[in-house]
C-alpha cells in the first residue's frame, strides 16, 4: 500500500487581523497564515512571484458580495487552483460549503484533510465522495503539483547533505571521503535543477 501524506506542508490558520476596506490589502496576512502555500493543493509561492498567487474568495464574491472583504472567507491560493475552482459553489447559503457529495471543504477547517490526501509520489487523491469532487473541480491532479511537491521534498533534502558536507569538512574529512565527494556531486545537481526550476516556474 502506498505511504499517505498530508496534501499541505502545514495546516493554515487564520489569525486575528486588523480589518481592511480591501481584499487585496489582507496578502501578506494571508501569506503568513497559509505559510507561503496554496490553501488547496500545497504549492509554495516561493517558485511564482507572490503577486500572482491569488487570494481566493470560499464563497464566492460575485454571489455573497457581503463577504468579499471578510477576512474569515479568504484564500491564499494558486492561480490554478484559484481559477479552477472560480465562482462555483453548490447553493444559495455561504455557510453551506457542501453536502457531504459536492462542494467543498474550507482549506482551515480540521476536516479538509479527512476528504484529500497525498501519496508518497507527491499526487493528490480524494479518499472520500467529496474529496474526490473537490479534486476534479480544482484539477489537483495535474502533473504540476505532484512535480513541486517532489521538488520541495529534493530541497529539503540538498539542505540535508549541505549540513553533512559541513560536518565532513568540519571534522577534516573533505578531501578524502568518497561519501564527501558523492554528495558534493548531489548538491551540484540539484542545484542546476532549481534553477532550471526557478527559470522554468519563476
Amino acid at each position: 500500500m502506498s505511504e499517505l501524506l498530508l496534501v499541505r506542508g502545514s495546516m493554515p490558520v487564520r489569525s486575528a487581523v486588523k480589518t481592511q476596506t480591501t481584499y487585496q490589502s489582507y496578502r501578506a496576512d494571508l501569506k503568513r497564515d497559509f505559510h507561503g502555500a496554496c490553501g488547496y493543493c500545497g504549492d509554495e509561492d516561493v517558485r511564482v512571484d507572490a503577486v500572482v498567487f491569488h487570494i481566493d474568495h470560499f464563497a464566492p464574491k460575485s454571489r455573497f458580495p457581503d463577504l468579499a472583504v471578510s477576512y474569515g472567507n479568504l484564500v491564499y491560493a494558486c492561480r490554478y487552483c484559484n481559477l479552477s475552482k472560480s465562482d462555483h459553489w453548490i447553493g444559495n447559503d455561504a455557510g453551506v460549503h457542501n453536502d457531504g457529495n459536492r462542494g467543498f471543504v474550507d482549506p482551515c477547517a480540521e476536516d479538509y484533510e479527512q476528504h484529500l490526501e497525498r501519496l508518497a509520489s507527491g499526487r493528490i487523491v480524494g479518499k472520500t465522495e467529496l474529496g474526490r469532487y473537490i479534486l476534479g473541480r480544482l484539477k489537483l491532479n495535474l502533473l504540476r503539483h505532484e512535480l513541486l511537491w517532489q521538488a520541495r521534498r529534493a530541497r529539503k533534502l540538498r539542505d540535508e547533505v549541505n549540513r553533512l558536507l559541513g560536518e565532513l569538512e568540519a571534522l577534516g574529512q573533505g578531501d578524502s571521503s568518497g561519501h564527501h565527494e558523492l554528495l558534493k556531486r548531489y548538491r551540484s545537481l540539484n542545484e542546476a535543477i532549481e534553477d532550471y526550476e526557478l527559470r522554468a516556474y519563476g
